[in-house]
């Protein structure tokens, strides 16, 4: 079995090298095409999403910060332009993700188009779903986007841009498509294919509640835009007639190649805030870089919550009795160095070999709470809140909730005034850590936790969290016309479209 691992991973770094490409690449010779066994470069990309995405610096950098999780250390003076939220179009994150996705979408569509030619339907069917997995993060960060045009090459070497709603709309109807492929495939994916798949390993009924949950993502976004109601409830029909539901319990997607604790093989996430293949006396610059917000741990401390110190370590990495945050906004002093602070906890950094997960079964729980509370799903919502909030306890090691679940109106079902701040509240309690987008994301459709501290950082002369990300600077350069056609940029005011409270 490690020689076959070594072997996939000669072949997909192999694969990397020639096969994935910028949308905008100019210097592909069409003359020249490489044609690459579709599985093997399936393997890269589910690879390459979980480095990029959950397991990547980018989606942490700010967002965690800004959403009340994390905050900045005093072993590094920078992140000035997060504290301040004044950034530009050449503002790290924002390149690294364009980027780096719209090269993960390309190698999707090459595996689609090859096993469209083969009639491989299940590949097709994933290529699909991780297309709509990508591209709902790049509307998510930037609104109007390249789409239809995106992935041409050299037929459209500037493409044009789509609205974000048009957009999520055609998403809707991908995921739709992958769903049925999946249900008509369940038990009959060849093991030679599934041997590449791994994040379901060639389970269909699996990946089709994958796309099932995707979608519900994708609809509740939009459920805050007046006039919607209909909309949704006709896409949710299109979910039950395929019958497949959603992720349950113990299903959450997650991608493992293999990693182990070695040099450039270790999970991303661990590689990035964990510790070198040499163990906890070598942390990471990330590990010592990201210490916890006092917003967060209080949270968790005042509600008595088991998952603190699974999130959060005590202070000097664990070796310390005591927890302690730092204020979001401040330039970092002495007085935040990782050996006075809490870092990031055990649940989270469980090891260098752990699987990385893209959309978790407690995430899927707190999506169908939602649903069912806003009657667009015909479940238990309490049912769905509680088995969510277990599920996260679950993936930290804090054992049992039903204590937490019993204690007071911030996890109390019963007690609880307001069903929808409970179930977002909790929902924010879960995802740190796990996918801190996501928790940008919901509290700029629904404005949940309400008291997520502002910067007070003397730059920040906007206090407010960003709504967006700028377009990055290569857009400007190389297609300057369709970039300019979305007109004036700010990350205040232009809103993604679901974006209405």
């Amino acid at each position: 079995m490690n020689n076959k691992l070594k072997l996939l991973y000669i072949t997909v770094a192999v694969i990397f090298a020639s096969c994935t490409k910028d949308y905008l690449d100019i210097n592909t010779n069409p003359n020249k095409p490489v044609d690459v066994v579709p599985g093997l470069v399936l393997t890269n990309a589910l690879n390459f999403t979980a480095k990029y995405t959950t397991g990547s610096t980018n989606f942490y950098q700010f967002a965690s910060t800004w959403i009340g999780y994390w905050n900045y250390s005093g072993a590094v003076s920078a992140f000035a332009e997060e504290r301040s939220y004044q950034f530009t179009t050449n503002y790290g994150p924002a390149v690294t993700t364009w980027d780096s996705l719209y090269h993960n979408l390309k190698d999707y569509d090459y595996v689609e188009k090859k096993s469209r030619e083969t009639g491989n339907q299940f590949y097709t069917a994933v290529a699909k779903t991780m297309k709509a997995y990508d591209y709902q993060n790049l509307v998510d960060i930037f609104g109007n986007i390249p789409y239809s045009d995106a992935l041409r090459s050299t037929e459209s070497i500037r493409p044009k841009y789509d609205k974000d709603q048009d957009i999520y709309e055609d998403l809707a109807k991908q995921l739709d498509t992958a769903a049925n492929l999946f249900k008509s495939n369940a038990g009959k994916v060849a093991s030679a294919d599934a041997a590449y798949d791994i994040m379901y390993a060639g389970n269909a009924e699996k990946w089709g509640r994958f796309a099932n949950t995707l979608k519900l993502r994708i609809l509740l976004r939009q459920s805050e835009i007046p006039g919607r109601t209909a909309y949704i409830q006709t896409e949710m029909a299109r979910i039950n007639a395929n019958g497949l539901g959603f992720i349950g319990v113990g299903e959450g997607g997650s991608v493992n190649p293999g990693y182990t604790n070695s040099a450039k093989k270790q999970n991303p996430f661990w590689s990035n805030f964990g510790y070198s293949p040499v163990g906890k006396t070598a942390p990471t610059d990330g590990h010592r870089y990201y210490i916890a917000s006092t917003y967060g741990l209080n949270f968790y401390q005042s509600n008595n919550d088991p998952r603190m110190p699974k999130l959060y370590t005590t202070i000097n990495d664990g070796n310390g009795t005591t927890y302690s945050g730092s204020t979001f906004g401040p330039t970092a002093s002495s007085d935040d160095n990782p050996q006075f602070k809490s870092a990031i906890g055990t649940g989270l950094l469980k090891s260098a070999d752990m699987a990385q997960p893209l959309l978790t079964d407690f995430e899927s729980l707190f999506l169908q709470a939602e649903t069912a509370h806003r009657s667009y799903l015909a479940a238990n919502a309490r049912s769905l809140y509680e088995s969510a909030v277990q599920q996260s306890f679950t993936y930290l090691a804090a054992g049992s909730a039903a204590t937490y679940l019993a204690a007071n109106s911030l996890s109390n079902w019963d007690l609880a005034p307001d069903k929808l701040t409970l179930i977002m509240t909790q929902k924010w309690a879960a995802m740190n850590g796990i996918n801190d987008m996501e928790s940008w994301a919901d509290y700029r459709r629904l404005n949940i936790p309400s008291d997520i501290p502002i910067s007070n950082n003397p730059a920040a002369s906007t206090r407010k969290v960003p709504v967006r990300l700028l377009y990055p600077q290569s857009e400007y350069n190389y297609n300057p016309d369709n970039v300019l056609a979305q007109g004036t940029i700010s990350q205040f005011t232009t809103r993604i479209f679901w974006d209405v409270n």
